[in-house]
């Protein structure tokens, strides 16, 4: 956030005004660039997170909760026509 509000600063001040269009997209590209670089940072922290978590948890326990269906889920509901 305060990467926007230094921009505004800039392009308020007096001597701003003399800023031609690569100038600005000069700051635009600049406040591209770190913004890429946050979210990079953000992305890598949680993988990094996700990898810690599984590593954690016991193999075994993946498969504790799981219910396995009945076979007769399976069987013939009826033998009605279908008219």
């Amino acid at each position: 956030m305060w990467i926007v509000t230094v921009a505004l600063t800039l392009l308020c001040v007096h001597g701003a005004a003399g800023l031609q269009e690569p100038e600005i997209c000069y700051i635009l590209d600049a406040i591209l660039f770190i913004y890429g670089i946050v979210l990079t940072a953000l992305y890598c922290h949680l993988k990094i997170q996700t990898k810690r978590a599984q590593k954690s948890k016991p193999v075994g326990a993946v498969y504790e909760g799981l219910v396995f269906p009945e076979k007769q889920i399976y069987e013939k509901i009826g033998s009605g026509s279908l008219v």
